[in-house]
């Protein structure tokens, strides 16, 4: 009966486990907490709804009591038949209902529902009906009524304003101008009573949160200018509510008088009112601005942190801000010095605007991501009302810009410059430019300046401006003689200084600016103030006569830091002006404007700006130290060195100073040279921008050094290649094996002579044979009659032929084979025979050519072009088109200069443009094509950058030497002896007795014969590798040897004739016999 622990069932072994008991009881536990879960929300969503219409059963109690009581008050008005104050406690209830019922019915809407508008418009009328009747008091006309519940009736007005004008109408008799007018009348101060400035100070301080945003959407509050703002650039809103605004604003201008009132309003209307977009004010209201225009300039610019966003993203509001500015100023009669405060503002304002402002067709760009920007193209209104700065130039030029003659201390001077060798043949020779040229040392220009200190125009041009004062003020005779000071007293100043500089500011500011961003279109100021003139002076003449008057220019020459100059900077911004406009209208001035007329200064006087600008540029460019520059201070070095440059290249092309105007004397040259070669970067500088101011043989000496490290790179370790070449038919063996080599021609080339007969010649080529066959060939290359080039009617230099393509079908491979030749020429240091037209070498060193390169190309057309320029008569009766007919190999072909320019007639109005078209024309598009295959040839061989350091004259010398004969003293003090022969020697007498009785072509064919070229070294026959050298050839009888020559080693060897009449018969048969090797 008694049974074991084991046995005994304690529980739990049924069918439900205990891991199920608790399983249930989460479930059961879950269900009842999601029970009450929806039992809350349920609570929720019923007090939601029963709170929503709670209030909306409120609202609308609110809404019908406001409307009731409105009601009513109009009712008893009615029976009264006249208008009564509303009892304040009536008047207070239903103006806290009214906005209570419109914060409550409220959303996130950027407008007010309309029902509460007009609701809120009615309870307006009746705080301007109270506020009237009884006499602008507050205490009577409002009753206890809180400035904050002030400030959201303000608010309201503001807000339905757009809509309901009596609104801004309440406003306005608050602070005290309550005329309904449109047309302004500025109101005493004695009318301005305690508590309307009370009012204007709360429309000035305060701002306005929207009645109708809910206080969860934490709306933010707004300044009366700022919803102003709104609304100018609503294009919704009313023209008669814009004019409410308006008087409302010009109110607070005018009656803000104290020091705390006034700037907060003038700030808002520079940052709120005047930045909206293409702003148009009423032209009754405009004269209001007018007023306060003065103000407006002095008010302080805070761009940045005052001014809302833009209403146009990505444009800042700068840009509408100097719009507005240009076009809402007054009009330009203000006096000088109320005119430089505008150009001042316009000039901060330039000065914070975006690079994009600064183009042809301005846009922004709008970054939307860090990745990614998308253009906005500046409205169209915006555009024009930047474009009035162009029309107000003028008016604003001949204020700022007008010269009171009688006034000058320093008028300039129309004296010439005095030639250094006044008894040359040739204006090149007088000024020094043919003579230096053709010098192979600079030891001449060395001792042209120890020689010639003494002289008149080298003291002059030692101290250019303080030497140069004396001579400009001649005294007057006895009888005009004025009395002592009496001229300082009475004679005005020539010029309003503080307004020249402000424009010229401006002006300069804004063509730094637009430099960057635009290149390809030069803006239309420039172009009106290149040619702008004033009492008939040139705007450049003006600025170098302003320049000299006032500033000491000797001491500017020697001291202006110009890279580190700024936009402030008024010394450089006349320098830059000066030298944007000059250098504009160098490309359009012919030679009788600029020589013969002195346009735009006298000659002497550009000798002048030359030596200012190339003392500011050499101190620049050479003895500074610190290189940390400004960016406009850099547009201004590069303004300067392009004028400098073009001016370089007129003065060589046509001399007007001497040459060691462009030279420094304390230069080293050979210390450039040396420097170059080590990669120097201030002397590379120096040589980029201002070669000439190394004499040429300097110039040449680095340009060889160059190139010899170029050829010792590809020589050195490369094997030559060979070619044999027939004797009568070296162009076209020339042809066919240079041109597989292309870019291998900077490998040496050795040649080999096939004669007539058909065997090689005798003879190893150590260069002189190579020489000898590249002389040959550049000669029989270029020859006119190949029909790939050909000469001008004058000069009979050479240019690409325009109609190369009729006689060669592949002439553009032609062209770039002729390039190669050339540039292998000057890769060995070879002097070969071509002369090219001036204008071709432009395109040679990468230049454009402009109207006065026309004379190297034809000066008959030249001059038909300035007939064309100065004709007094009607230019459409001559019958010009904007076509070119020219004759083809007897085909007519007609070139439009312009699309459709067969049909446009040249008139006077547009004859300029016809005669530089005709021009570029001429110069640069009828051999674009040949031209550019050419350069692409050349620079094949050689780097061009190197040749860049010469000027087109210079360029040529370097190709074929000097034209006239060798100096036969340099031969004799470079020449080296051999065999026996010496100086004294009487065989070398005869023989330099012979070479001085040689014709020049006869002295050319004796160097073709002995160095294989036909024109002496560059650099003289100091430079000439081998030395020339006389080697005696020992002989028994006259007729057993002629004189015959080395040419890889520049050898004569000269028999030992027996008297001078053999030697020189001897030596004409051997120079002029044309054989080879064999001769001897």
């Amino acid at each position: 009966m008694f049974r074991r622990d084991d046995e005994v069932k304690k529980g739990g072994d049924g069918a439900r486990s205990k891991s199920s008991v608790v399983e249930e009881a989460r479930k059961k536990r879950e269900e009842r907490e999601k029970k009450r879960h929806t039992e809350r929300h349920a609570v929720a969503l019923q007090a939601m709804v029963r709170g929503h219409h709670s209030r909306m059963f409120l609202l609308r109690q609110l809404r019908e009591d406001v409307d009731r009581k409105v009601r009513d008050i109009a009712t008893l008005q009615q029976m009264l038949q006249k208008a009564f104050v509303v009892p304040t406690p009536v008047l207070l209830s239903i103006v806290h209902a009214a906005l209570f019922a419109t914060k409550l019915g409220g959303s996130s809407k950027a407008t007010l529902d309309t029902e509460d508008a007009s609701r809120l418009a009615q309870v307006i009328a009746l705080l301007h009906s109270n506020w009237t009747l009884s006499g602008d008091s507050y205490p009577a006309a409002f009753g206890s009524m809180s400035i904050a519940t002030l400030k959201q009736v303000f608010a309201c007005c503001f807000q339905i304003g757009p809509t309901h004008g009596a609104a801004l109408e309440f406003v306005a008799s608050l602070v005290g101008c309550a005329s309904k007018e449109e047309t302004p009348s500025p109101s005493s101060s004695a009318e301005i009573s305690i508590q309307h400035v009370a009012m204007m100070k709360i429309l000035i301080h305060e701002t306005f949160t929207p009645v109708h945003r809910p206080w969860w959407t934490q709306p933010l509050g707004q300044s009366f200018t700022m919803h102003m703002r709104g609304v100018l650039t609503s294009n919704n809103s009313p023209a008669e509510n814009t004019i409410s605004w308006w008087r409302l604003l010009f109110h607070l201008l005018e009656h803000a008088t104290s020091n705390e009132d006034k700037p907060p309003i003038m700030t808002a209307l520079l940052h709120h009112i005047l930045t909206v977009p293409a702003l148009v004010l009423p032209s009754p209201w405009s004269e209001q601005l007018h007023r306060f225009w003065p103000e407006i300039l002095t008010t302080p610019l805070d761009l940045l942190a005052n001014c809302p966003p833009s209403p146009i993203a990505g444009i800042p509001p700068a840009v509408f801000l100097l719009a507005n500015g240009l076009t809402l100023r007054p009009p330009s009669t203000s006096p000088c010095h109320m005119l430089q405060h505008d150009l001042a503002w316009y000039r901060h304002l330039l000065a914070v605007l975006p690079a994009e402002s600064y183009s042809a067709e301005p846009l922004a760009w709008l970054h939307v991501s860090a990745s990614h920007s998308v253009p906005v193209v500046y409205p169209s209104a915006v555009v024009a009302q930047l474009r009035t700065m162009y029309a107000q130039m003028r008016p604003w030029c001949g204020v700022c810009f007008a010269v009171t003659v009688p006034g000058l201390r320093k008028p300039l001077s129309t004296a010439p410059p005095a030639p250094m060798f006044p008894q040359a043949a040739t204006t090149e020779d007088q000024f020094g430019f043919g003579y230096i040229a053709q010098q192979g040392s600079f030891s001449i220009l060395r001792r042209l300046w120890a020689k010639s200190t003494s002289s008149k125009w080298m003291q002059r041009l030692a101290n250019p401006f303080k030497s140069s004062s004396s001579h400009r003020h001649p005294t007057p005779p006895p009888h005009h003689q004025a009395p002592p000071h009496s001229q300082q007293v009475c004679a005005p100043p020539p010029f309003d200084a503080a307004a020249f500089v402000s424009l010229v500011q401006l002006v300069a500011l804004f063509l730094f600016r637009w430099n960057p961003s635009d290149k390809k279109n030069t803006p239309d100021l420039l172009s009106f103030l290149t040619f702008y003139k004033i009492d008939g002076l040139s705007l450049v003449h003006t600025l170098w006569l302003f320049f000299q008057e006032t500033y000491d220019v000797d001491a500017i020459a020697q001291s202006l830091a110009l890279g580190q100059a700024t936009p402030e900077d008024p010394v450089a911004c006349v320098l830059v002006v000066f030298a944007v406009t000059y250098h504009n209208l160098l490309i359009v001035l012919d030679d009788h404007e600029m020589h013969d007329t002195g346009f735009p200064v006298p000659l002497g006087q550009v000798e002048r700006v030359i030596v200012l600008f190339k003392g500011v540029l050499y101190r620049h460019y050479w003895l500074a130290k610190d290189r940390h520059n400004h960016p406009f201070g850099e547009y201004a070095v590069e303004s300067a060195t392009r004028l400098l440059q073009s001016l370089y290249n007129r003065c060589a092309r046509r001399p007007f100073c001497n040459v060691t105007s462009w030279v420094v004397g304390d230069l080293d040259g050979d210390d450039v040279v040396e420097r170059v070669l080590h990669d120097d970067q201030k002397a590379v500088a120096l040589l980029q921008h201002m070669p000439y101011l190394l004499p040429y043989a300097d110039r040449v000496r680095l340009f060889q050094a160059l190139v010899k490290l170029d050829r010792d790179r590809y020589q050195e370790n490369a094997p030559p290649c060979r070619m044999t070449i027939r004797r009568g038919y070296v162009l076209e063996d020339g042809l066919t094996k240079l041109n597989a080599l292309r870019r291998d021609l900077k490998k040496k080339v050795q040649v080999h002579f096939i004669n007539e007969a058909g065997t090689e010649e005798v003879g190893i080529d150590a260069g002189g044979l190579f020489k000898e066959f590249w002389t040959e060939l550049s000669q029989l290359a270029f020859d006119p009659h190949y029909g790939l080039f050909q000469c001008s009617d004058v000069d009979h230099l050479l240019f690409p032929n325009p109609s190369s393509s009729l006689i060669h079908s592949n002439d553009v491979l032609l062209f770039e084979f002729l390039g190669r030749i050339l540039g292998k020429a000057l890769f060995e240091n070879i002097v070969v025979q071509p002369k090219f037209s001036r204008f071709f070498l432009t395109k040679l060193l990468g230049n454009h050519n402009h109207i006065h390169d026309l004379p190297s190309l034809d000066p008959q057309l030249y001059k038909n072009l300035m007939f064309l320029k100065t004709y007094d008569g009607d230019v459409s009766d001559l019958g010009l088109t904007f076509s070119i007919g020219q004759d083809c190999f007897g085909v007519h072909k007609e070139v439009e200069l312009v699309p459709g320019g067969s049909s446009v007639g040249v008139t006077g109005d547009n004859r300029y443009r016809y005669i530089h078209l005709a021009a570029h024309y001429y110069l640069n598009g009828q051999i674009a094509r040949q031209s550019a295959a050419f350069v692409a040839g050349l620079r094949d061989v050689v780097d061009v950058k190197m040749l860049h350091m010469f000027n087109e004259p210079e360029l040529q010398v370097l190709i074929s030497g000097t034209t006239s004969a060798f100096d036969m003293e340099d031969l004799k003090s470079a020449t080296r002896y051999a065999g026996g022969y010496f100086s004294q020697d009487k065989r070398i007498g005869w023989l330099w007795k012979a070479l001085e009785s040689f014709s020049p072509s006869e002295r050319g064919l004796f160097l073709r014969f002995v160095t294989s070229c036909q024109r002496a070294p560059v650099l003289g026959f100091h430079s000439l590798h081998p030395p020339f050298c006389v080697q005696k050839i020992s002989i028994r009888s006259d007729d057993v040897k002629l004189p015959s020559a080395a040419t890889c080693f520049n050898t004569l060897k000269l028999p030992t004739y027996s008297s001078y009449k053999v030697l020189r018969e001897k030596l004409l048969t051997a120079i002029t016999s044309g054989a080879g090797f064999e001769m001897t």
